[in-house]
């Protein structure tokens, strides 16, 4: 009869909620969404009804926030935003996540050529600025959301291949890959079950943080005019009505700013505890016979 210790391998969510950085980090963004779906669910204000006898309105039992130029609910508008914004982000690095993973992947496996040719185009990828990249996307595309998001999905592309590939160039001489080659085990079963897992631990901590910088760059496009187009609530866009107003009604940009802080830290912290929690060994306990 045998007695297990212990689990196989102590539990990374059981490290992540230890973690003091990832802790404060998910109670952090926790807060911000739940601010923002549960109140966009419990206030009836309307983010797009513009009131011109209530422009540029101080704080009040009707406008707990205040309205902005037009006569806007500024409350309605940072909680409507914040639907916008945090998924858009989440989607937009997801997608370049994905796509630069799988490059980074592929082109660090397969070596030769093809690995040269990545190498250098995420090499001219990372010599520009994320902004650049994502302006000169909307220049093409054109300035709508839709835009935007693809526009911040090509900036996350290179980081992600970057890490990926060269996670997958110190495994590709590995022993374990060694031995399932030597055992003619398929590309495809080696790639799934013995390089996949590394990679995927190696990108979630850069995953976790570019959201954070995802919504930044959206942020900044929209603050440019080239993002999300007005009428429709976005942080970047309330900001650039703030700035008009900022003397006589800083709340209008106070309050976006403040959700966008918060949501970014607490991303941040969460992706440093995952960081530093995925690059643990994993604790193996042993089965003791009874």
């Amino acid at each position: 009869m045998a007695r297990r210790t212990a689990a196989p391998y102590e539990s990374r969510v059981r490290q992540m909620l230890r973690h003091r950085a990832a802790l404060t980090g998910g109670a952090l963004l926790g807060l911000v969404v739940g601010i923002t779906v549960l109140g966009s669910w419990l206030y009836s204000g309307d983010p797009l009804t513009t009131q011109p006898t209530f422009i540029l309105q101080g704080p009040s039992a009707e406008f707990p926030l205040g309205t902005d130029q037009l006569g806007r609910d500024v409350l309605a508008r940072v909680l409507n935003a914040g639907l916008i914004s945090i998924p858009a982000g989440m989607l937009a690095i997801s997608c370049g996540a994905l796509i630069g993973g799988l490059a980074g992947l592929l082109s660090g496996y397969a070596g030769g050529l093809v690995d040269a040719v990545a190498s250098r185009a995420i090499d001219v990828l990372l010599s520009f600025p994320a902004l650049l990249i994502a302006l000169m996307v909307v220049a093409v595309l054109g300035p709508d959301s839709t835009s935007a998001i693809v526009a911040v999905s090509i900036t996350a592309i290179p980081s992600n291949a970057r890490v990926a590939r060269s996670t997958v160039l110190s495994l590709r001489t590995a022993a374990f890959v060694d031995a399932a080659r030597v055992s003619r085990t398929p590309t495809r079963r080696i790639i799934w079950r013995h390089v996949l897992p590394n990679v995927r631990d190696s990108l979630l901590p850069i995953f976790v943080i570019g959201m954070g910088n995802g919504i930044i760059v959206l942020a900044a496009l929209s603050f440019l005019g080239i993002g999300v187009q007005p009428p429709a609530a976005d942080w970047g866009v309330m900001l650039t009505d703030g700035v008009r107003s900022l003397r006589t009604a800083p709340l209008v940009a106070l309050a976006p700013a403040v959700m966008m802080y918060g949501t970014v830290l607490g991303i941040n912290l969460l992706g440093e505890g995952a960081g530093e929690v995925l690059s643990r060994p994993r604790i193996v306990r042993r089965t003791v016979a009874k």
